[in-house]
Parts: structure tokens; sequence; C-alpha cells
């Protein structure tokens, strides 16, 4: 720590004295990286995660201490010089503000930041959009306004966290607001200056969903909900600016991410409503758009991955919740019950209707679009089954399209994505014993395809349980065609030592569970005896 805190104050009196062109970037990157992990690690730790803790240690960087007060203040001055003087080098200025985040992540480093005055100026110039501060790329001012939030939510008096609310997010409102309200809008909303402002304004809204903690979700949420209902009519204004329009999203995204898991019922109706609205209108603007141009750029696709992550992000609610009804929000306004009109299911059934279409097997070879693709039909599949059945038929089939070209053609982790999608599926045509029914018959030809995986090809033995629950509950669902499937394969066999190894290998794998039912007990012991199945009989039959 000595040698990076010499080297450290070298750089600060370098800066002092105008020598800046004699620095490094790079050295100046690795200190704040030193740094930001130093005091992540050992200022103002929580004494009580410790049976016992050095005493020169406690009381050098401890709690109450004038150590932890200098190193609190002298970070800070040094995370403000190198905004100032590097705001340029993005990467360095990055890391910088990933150290002030360390500062007032936790409740105790943050209640001393807000002592120093260097705080309370650095709110004030970033609010006003000041150079330097003004000059930080996009993502850096992101994680800066992620810093100031947090640290908002230190201890202050009443009327000095209002004074600090006023003076950081009150300016965004207004200025947004001022932006917005302006009767030739739509003229202007193309200027160079009007755009900057809208791209910082989300922005910081995005930054501001990044600092949401169980403690701060109920202002936060309250406070970005007035910005989602305006953002969405400026996807209407910046339809044909596609950056522009990714950004919007990304608010979305990120309010979803971050807070979805800690609303209750009435206040997660109201994000459900407005993320409805926006991919309603994304869905006007993007009408009989084409996306067939197989040679552009993954980016160009950005609004895609971005309304997948949104639908993903609003399913995680189904099993992540750590909600207490409204209980989070006592306090900030009155609670109020209404009737639910709007679900999850709802808006990612919708979404469902949008994404598919669009998703043609060309799109499917971008890596990233792919994985989110299937992750989010994974969801549904494991959230919604009783959903499935319900798609318009060109929707139903465009599904199981993707599942089976999952399956055959992708990578290991899409087709154990699929996988795990389909036993779900099985699982919902079994209870609801329709066997005349689409489902029903898409399900008996996946059946065929996880029979030939596990017997006749070569596969990832990591995928090997998650194709084996797949296979149980698609066997409970079609047992006579499975008896198919084993008779057929078995009379192709013209070596009678391969033929009986087969079939006795066949007969033991379904001994424990005649006739095989979703009896959990029954399946976890298949699941034992396919194991020994493949390790009897396992590439014996593999189609090179």
């Amino acid at each position: 720590y000595n040698v990076l805190n010499i080297l450290s104050e070298v750089e600060s009196r370098a800066i002092r004295a105008n020598l800046t062109h004699l620095l490094s970037p790079q050295m100046g990157k690795d200190i704040v990286w030193f740094l930001k992990r130093w005091a992540k690690t050992y200022l103002l730790v929580d004494e009580k995660l410790y049976d016992q803790i050095s005493l020169p240690f406690s009381t050098a960087f401890g709690a109450d201490t004038e150590g932890s007060q200098w190193i609190v203040g002298y970070l800070l001055e040094k995370v403000i010089s190198n905004l100032a003087v590097w705001s340029s080098e993005q990467d360095l200025a990055n890391d910088t503000v990933q150290l002030l985040v360390t500062l007032v992540e936790r409740r105790e480093r943050a209640n001393l930041v807000i002592q120093c005055e260097n705080w309370w100026n650095l709110a004030k110039q970033f609010a006003r959009r000041s150079p330097p501060l003004h000059y930080l790329s996009s993502s850096v001012q992101r994680t800066l306004m992620k810093a100031l939030v947090l640290g908002g939510f230190a201890h202050m008096d009443t009327e000095t966290k209002q004074q600090y609310w006023t003076e950081v997010l009150q300016p965004l409102q207004q200025r947004f607001l001022n932006v917005i309200n302006q009767e030739n809008f739509q003229q202007i909303c193309q200027e160079e200056e009007v755009k900057q402002e809208i791209t910082a304004t989300l922005e910081a809204l995005c930054g501001i969903a990044e600092a949401t903690q169980i403690d701060n979700v109920a202002i936060l949420f309250n406070f970005l909900m007035d910005f989602l209902n305006n953002c969405i009519g400026l996807m209407e204004v910046y339809k044909n600016t596609p950056e522009t329009v990714n950004l919007i999203i990304e608010v979305f995204v990120e309010v979803a991410h971050k807070q979805i898991c800690y609303l209750g019922e009435a206040k997660a109706m109201n994000l459900y409503e407005a993320c409805l609205t926006l991919l309603q209108v994304y869905s006007k603007n993007n009408l009989g758009r084409q996306r067939i141009d197989v040679t552009a750029e993954e980016d160009q696709y950005q609004d895609l991955l971005l309304i997948m992550e949104l639908l993903t992000n609003l399913l995680s609610k189904e099993f992540i919740d750590f909600s207490d009804t409204d209980e989070v929000f006592r306090g900030h306004e009155p609670g109020q019950v209404t009737n639910r009109s709007v679900s999850a299911a709802d808006v990612v059934l919708y979404g469902v209707n949008l994404v598919l279409p669009l998703m043609s097997q060309d799109l499917l070879k971008f890596p990233s679009l792919c994985n989110q693709y299937y992750k989010l039909i994974t969801f549904i599949c494991e959230i919604f089954p009783e959903k499935i059945p319900q798609l318009p038929e060109d929707l139903f089939k465009s599904l199981m399209y993707s599942l089976e070209l999952g399956m055959s053609s992708m990578s290991s982790e899409v087709c154990q994505l699929c996988l795990e999608a389909v036993t779900p599926l099985a699982e919902q045509c079994a209870k609801a014993q329709e066997t005349d029914s689409t489902l029903f018959l898409a399900t008996r030809h996946f059946l065929k395809m996880v029979f030939d995986m596990l017997v006749l090809q070569k596969h990832n033995t990591e995928m090997t349980t998650a194709a084996g629950e797949a296979f149980y509950t698609l066997v409970c669902l079609h047992q006579a065609e499975y008896s198919e499937l084993v008779e057929t394969l078995l009379s192709t066999q013209q070596d009678p030592v391969i033929y009986q190894r087969l079939a006795d290998a066949f007969n033991k794998l379904t001994a424990s569970s005649t006739p095989p039912t979703l009896d959990r007990k029954q399946k976890m012991a298949f699941l034992k005896s396919l194991e020994e199945f493949m390790a009897n009989v396992g590439g014996l039959l593999c189609v090179k």
C-alpha cells in the first residue's frame, strides 16, 4: 500500500505542477485499480463479520477513526483530480468512477464521504453538466450518477437529505422537462445539442436504476416512473434514430432488472403497464420492418437484444421476489390496491408475438442474440407452459421450430436451454391430457430427437442431466412411441451380441419406472439408471 500511496502522491503533485504530459494513463489506471480493491477490502470493514480483527488495523482504518476519515478524503480528492485531468481516457475515467462507487456503496463509508465538501461540489458540478464532467463518456457519466445516488442514502438529517436530492435529481428532471415541453420540440429534436441533452438524461436514468437497493427502491422507483412515461413519448419522436431508441429501451431494461424483484403487486403492475405500452409503440414503429441483411453487424439488432432482455427481466419476478406486498413503499405514498389488469405473462407474451417473427435463422447466427433468444423462450416455457398452446398457430410453429433448431444445430449451451424448455412443455401436456393438441404432437417429435441425441449421437456429457429429464418426461407422455423407437432400433441390429446388450440395457433403464409417471422418485431412479445405461452402451451406436 505504501508504494502505491507514494506513486499516487507523485502523480498528484505532477498534476498540480502542470506536468500531466509526463504522466502515463496506464500508471494512473493501475493506481486506481489497486485503490478500489484496497478500499473495498480494508476500508471500514464490517467488524461483525470477523471473530478476531487486528487492533492496529481497526485503529487505522476502522469506524470513527481519524485514519479512515483521512483515507476517504484522500480517495475522494483522487477521484475528482482524475476526472478533471483524464476525462478523455475512457478506461481510466471508468475505473475512477468505479472507485467512487466503492466509497459509497456501503453506508459506513458513504457516511464519511458526504461529510467532505468536495463531494457536494462534485454533485453540484455534475448536476449543472459543467466541464470537465460534461466531457466524460456516456458510460462514465452513468456510473457517476449511480455513485451520486448511492451517496444520497447515507445518514443525513431530513433537511440535508432534501437539499441533496434537490441539487442532484431535481436539475435532471427540470432540464428534461424543459427540453421535451418546448412547443417546437418536434422540429428541434434532431439538433445536436438537444440530442445530447436527451442522451445524457437517459444515461443518468440508467445510472439511477443501477443504484437501486432494497432500502432506496421506493424513492427511486417513484422518481423513475415519471420518466418512463415520458420516455415512451420519446420513442415516437426518435423512431428513426436507432441509438436513441436503444437507449430508451435500455432504461426500461435497467429498471426491470434492478427493481422488479422488490416491487409489490401494485407497483409491479405499474411497471408492466409501462413496458406493455413501450412494446406497443415499438411494434407500431417497426411494423413491416424486414431483418434480412445477413451482412449487417450485430449492433444493428441491438434493439431486439434489449427487448428480449427486458422480457427476461420481467419474467424473473416469477421466481425471484423479495417484495412484501408494497411494505417497502409505505410512507412514500398512500397505498392503494387495484385490480390486476396487466400481468408479466401479458407483457411477455405480447413481446414474444413481436420478437418471434423477427428472429430468422440468419439472426440466430449472432451469438448474443441467439443466447438471449433461447434464454427467453426457455424461461417462458418454464414459467408459463400453459400459455404456449394458446399462441397463434404460426407463432407456435415458429417456437417449436426454434426449439428443434436449438437442439440440432446450435451450441451445447443453447441445446441445454432447449432441453430445459421441452421438459415443462411435456409436463403441461401430461397434466392437460389432450392427445389431439398441437403441443402433444410437437412433443412426440421431440421424443425422437432426444432419443437419437442420447443413443445415436455424440453429445456433451454436461447435457446428460437436462437431456435425461426431458427424455423421461417425454417417455411418460409417449410410452407407446418410446417402445416403437426401441423396437425399431433393435430390429436394425444384425450383431446378436450388440442386440442383446442393447435389449438388456433398455429393459434395465425402465425397470425402476414401469409404467413411467411424473412421480419424482421414479424420475430420480430413471436418471440414475440412465447414467448406467450411458456407461454401458454410450457410444456403441453413435453416428460417426
